[in-house]
């Protein structure tokens, strides 16, 4: 796997500007990821996966609602500098982006080859019929049967996971470096969940395509990503491989997830453990650490001070906590 990194995000700030004042949604957040490497972010809702994707892709009204700070690199090319009609050639041809509801993605009133030959034609001079051809060759990559009768049907006539294929097959058109996956499976049952992401995994081998997973389940992570971002109140506060990440987390936040995973051989006489309170309203956030009013390591420092993500000692793990050595000997 490549050590340059393809997308260097470096302290990224995405603030909303609303009538009760300024609102930063995603504060000072800075992820790396490479060529081919599938990257996850992982947190609760209202932690700012969702806008952190939309921001790379400046999805969000910069007319008035929305500002941008910090840096988002793709390929060496700061993207929050670029002018909106350059944003548009990135957009669906280098980075593309797959959302949680297809069938609210898709336009009921085209059918599916006319959207993916849509994409193919917008960034690229081909005709209408070789444009069609390669979208029914984009059904068969992502496992639709018969695409050559289902590239003329209408979204409500697909199930759910094929609608969530079509919204793939669109991604991947113009082959794109990066895909961007917002909680891809969220409405699909478990075995189709299973599908798309065997898929996406798939597709990532094939292609080389680099991918930023944002999701809930720890499972799939722990499944098909390389690496893990854990967010909390708009910031990154742990990022790890995989497998270091769930061996020996850094973070409180991060081991109350873990614990909060059900497993096969649990005691189930005793309720599942749940990472207590509630995420902070971005417009109440604590002075110091953000996790500090429901972690149990928390002390006065916490509570004033807010931790940096800090590299720690012998492992490739950096985490923003003060008591990191402390979780480590109570995991123990």
């Amino acid at each position: 796997m490549a050590n340059d990194s393809l997308l260097d995000i470096d302290s990224l700030k995405t603030s909303f500007h609303t009538e009760a004042g300024t609102v930063t949604a995603v504060d000072g957040v800075s992820l790396k990821i490479a060529a081919g490497e599938i990257v996850g972010i992982v947190g609760e809702s209202g932690c700012g996966k969702s806008v952190t994707a939309q921001s790379i892709l400046r999805l969000l009204d910069e007319k008035s609602l929305t500002s941008y700070a910090g840096e988002v690199k793709f390929d060496g090319v700061d993207l929050l500098k670029l002018s909106q009609r350059q944003m548009r050639s990135v957009r669906g041809n280098d980075i593309s982006m797959i959302f949680q509801d297809p069938l609210s993605s898709l336009n009921p009133l085209l059918t599916i080859g006319e959207q993916i030959t849509e994409t193919i034609r917008t960034h690229r001079k081909t005709s209408r019929k070789a444009a069609l051809l390669e979208a029914v060759g984009l059904l068969q990559l992502t496992g639709i049967p018969s695409p050559e009768r289902r590239v003329h049907e209408y979204p409500h006539q697909l199930s759910g996971g094929m609608r969530q294929r079509v919204m793939i097959a669109i991604a991947l058109a113009c082959e794109p470096k990066l895909l961007i996956a917002d909680e891809p499976t969220t409405a699909l049952d478990v075995t189709i969940q299973a599908q798309i992401m065997d898929l996406l995994v798939k597709l990532n081998k094939e292609l080389g395509m680099s991918v930023l997973l944002i999701t809930h389940d720890l499972g799939v992570v722990a499944e098909v990503c390389h690496k893990v971002a854990v967010m909390y109140a708009g910031q990154i506060v742990e990022t790890a491989d995989v497998a270091t990440l769930f061996s020996n987390p850094q973070h409180p936040y991060t081991a109350g997830l873990l614990h909060s995973i059900p497993h096969i051989d649990r005691d189930r006489s005793k309720p599942l453990e749940a990472v207590r309170g509630f995420v902070p309203a971005l417009h109440q956030l604590p002075k110091g650490c953000r996790f500090a009013p429901r972690c149990q390591l928390a002390d006065e420092r916490c509570k004033t001070d807010l931790p940096g993500l800090e590299p720690k000692p012998g492992i490739t793990t950096l985490a923003r906590c003060w008591h990191s050595e402390a979780l480590v000997r109570k995991e123990a």
